[in-house]
């Protein structure tokens, strides 16, 4: 970078010495002493430069674009006029006031003291695709004027460019980012297969379109870095979910996109398409930013590339394409992965010896977070991250490596399902008997996936996902929610429940895309995902009678069959089972049906909602407060039991049978329910607790 710098400063002053000797020869009396210092200074600049300019990014610049003299001194005077404030006094006396806002090519023919054919013929070469100009490296205003008068000005990447700088462009928004690709690789079979035919369609002639679709996190940008490296190249991507919203915005990116990969010699990426698909914006919209994209694609000189999560959209471009699936890596890649991020070297399936580092001593167990896990490159590399941050100064070990994983699915989550604690255990569950082992089948299925879907080939013999979905459906209460987070507790599995609120969307297809970045989370974090009243989501498709009715019905299709292509594990509750879409149906592992409890089930939930650290005092009749409230289910009774507690509190005493029954009133009432005289007979009888 100081060479760079070095030449940098060089070459302002020599483009200011210039502009001083333009002044003296406009002046009335030139000083012939100023003339000649100026003179001499140039004459051992041009010395200096002549040895130094080839080592230099200007020169690399020139070679790639195809510039002459003339159009690298364009360059140079218009980046010197920018970022040299001792040039720009020059340039007023020279071109007036205008000059403040760039380097207009009268100004610049008197500066360099053009004669009359090289001006006009550099004036024609502007007017027309000018490489300097195309490529966004220096830039004018858009308002008609004059060609000769139209102030050329250079952005501040370039200048930063030219002076050493590696920072990637600030126009990118924050969404650029310098793709390194690590050595040695690690793939898997079906991996290295499509790496294979990466360097075919990036060296293709002519330029192609790259199109490579799978999951984020999983090695897309790797691969496309490791197959750029051997044709010389960099890599640059362009991130659309970090970008602002709006035509404007992309359209500044892509600007910037292209002058970076041109001064760095980089083959372009845009990351993640799926944020222009229609899913996410109304079809006209979604349809002018498509062209937007398909124009840059065809004028950016070499290959393209894209990335999309799912099959990406048609995108308007005349050069071919081709395009590849990049899968998850298999469990033995990943397992490998997770060993390299953490600077582990051994075999595979080998446990560190007392010799290895302390990070790879604490994490013996990653073949477990390999087969919990479907992480790629990228993924790995960013949980190994989050999990240093959250050990601190301590070793390394498996809870803070899936802390790190959690960390990296919660951001790519955000507000659209939020991470439930499960505090209850199997215990303070009260079931019949048959539901509870239909409850107990969908554990077991889980469970076993691996040995039957795998070991025993049964996953082709499944049309998509190797998933399991399951309906619960009851009145309110009867414990749906509460069975879903104990099988998540039961199968290891963080519970995501997924807040319909942030979700749903009166924008057409904004539901879609939501849905969409949720499922690709929980796959990734090994997740279980709550739809709690999930008919709000999956009611049943009615005829088409308006456009209301046709969106409605393509929200119920996306879901249908990204239920049945999702890898992981899918519960949805609902209290309207008549109301669900009966296409879901088929698409179930399961459906348990919750029916309220029996008088002795109430009785076992009146006692086992009573904490064993809270003061009873004298015997609680179970049994008379069952058959009292007889439409009281589970939620019910914890909410009245709750009460009674507080009852107790407040009057500092222990929680007695005349706290439960006052407490049951209370909720009975807020059920809309009225006691009978005989119900509250019940209440005087004696039972224990």
């Amino acid at each position: 970078m100081q060479r760079h710098a070095h030449l940098f400063h060089l070459e302002l002053e020599r483009v200011r010495l210039r502009a001083l000797l333009a002044v003296e020869r406009l002046g009335t009396g030139p000083d012939p002493q100023v003339v000649a210092r100026a003179g001499a200074e140039i004459a051992r600049l041009d010395a200096l430069l002549t040895e130094e300019r080839p080592l230099g990014r200007a020169a690399d610049l020139c070679r790639r674009l195809g510039l002459d003299e003339d159009d690298l001194d364009l360059l140079w005077t218009t980046v010197a006029v920018a970022a040299d404030p001792r040039v720009l006094p020059h340039a007023q006396v020279l071109g007036g006031t205008e000059a403040r806002r760039g380097l207009s090519l009268a100004l610049y023919t008197l500066i360099a003291d053009l004669g009359g054919e090289r001006a006009r013929t550099l004036c024609r070469r502007l007017l027309g695709p000018h490489p300097l100009l195309r490529d966004h490296i220096l830039l004018w205003p858009a308002e008609a004027q004059a060609q000769a008068a139209r102030p050329l000005y250079a952005p501040a990447r370039t200048i930063a460019w030219l002076a050493g700088s590696d920072e990637p462009d600030e126009a990118l928004l924050g969404a650029g980012r310098l793709v390194e690709a690590p050595h040695p690789v690690e793939l898997d079979p079906r991996q290295r297969l499509a790496a294979a035919l990466l360097p075919g369609v990036l060296s293709a002639q002519p330029p192609a379109l790259l199109i490579l679709e799978g999951p984020q996190g999983t090695g897309r940008h790797t691969a496309i870095a490791t197959a750029a490296a051997p044709l010389g190249r960099a890599v640059m991507s362009l991130d659309l979910r970090r970008l602002p919203r709006g035509r404007a915005p992309l359209e500044a990116a892509l600007a910037a996109l292209r002058r970076e990969c041109r001064l760095r010699d980089a083959i372009p990426v845009v990351a993640d398409i799926d944020e222009l698909s229609p899913i996410g914006d109304a079809d006209r919209d979604a349809a002018a930013n498509l062209r937007t994209l398909g124009r840059a694609i065809d004028e950016m000189p070499g290959p393209f590339v894209i990335t999309a999560s799912q099959t990406s959209p048609e995108i308007p471009v005349t050069r071919p394409f081709c395009r590849v699936r990049w899968n998850v890596p298999d469990p033995t890649t990943r397992r490998a992965l997770w060993a390299r991020a953490l600077g582990e070297k051994m075999p595979a399936g080998e446990k560190p010896g007392p010799d290895a580092s302390a990070d790879a001593a604490a994490t013996a167990d990653l073949q477990g977070l390999a087969m919990r896990y479907p992480l790629g490159a990228g993924g790995v590399r960013r949980a190994v991250g989050s999990a240093r941050l959250c050990a601190g100064t301590a070793p390394l070990s498996t809870a803070h490596l899936v802390e790190g994983v959690r960390t990296h699915i919660a951001e790519r989550l955000g507000e659209l399902a939020q991470r439930q604690e499960v505090r209850q255990t199997w215990d303070d569950l009260v079931l019949a008997p048959d539901i509870l082992d239909q409850v107990k089948a969908l554990t077991a299925r889980v469970r076993h996936a691996h040995l039957v879907l795998e070991q025993w080939g049964f996953a082709s013999k499944l049309p998509k996902g190797s998933g399991m979905a399951a309906l619960f459906s009851g009145p309110p209460g009867t414990g749906k929610t509460m069975v879903a987070g104990l099988i998540a507790r039961e199968l290891d599995l963080e519970l995501y429940q997924v807040d319909l609120s942030k979700i749903v969307s009166k924008w057409v297809g904004e539901t879609e895309k939501q849905l969409a970045r949720v499922f690709e989370a929980a796959e990734a974090g090994h997740a279980l995902l709550l739809f709690d009243e999930a008919d709000a989501l999956f009611a049943r498709r009615t005829e088409v009678k308006s456009a209301v009715d046709r969106y409605a019905n393509l929200e119920v299709n996306y879901l249908l069959q990204r239920i049945e292509s999702f890898g992981g594990v899918t519960i949805l509750t609902t209290n309207l089972e008549a109301s669900i879409d009966p296409a879901l149906r088929r698409r179930l592992a399961g459906h348990v049906v919750f029916w309220p409890p029996d008088p002795e089930e109430r009785e076992r939930l009146w006692l086992r909602m009573l904490s064993a650290d809270a003061p009873i005092g004298g015997k609680i009749d179970a049994e008379a407060l069952s058959s009292a409230f007889p439409e009281m289910t589970g939620a019910n009774i914890r909410n009245a039991v709750l009460a009674a507690a507080f009852l107790a509190a407040a009057e500092g005493s222990a929680i007695t049978q005349a706290h439960m029954t006052r407490a049951a009133r209370g909720e009975y009432a807020s059920m809309g329910r009225v006691l009978g005289a005989g119900q509250r007979g019940q209440l005087s009888g004696g039972g224990t607790r």
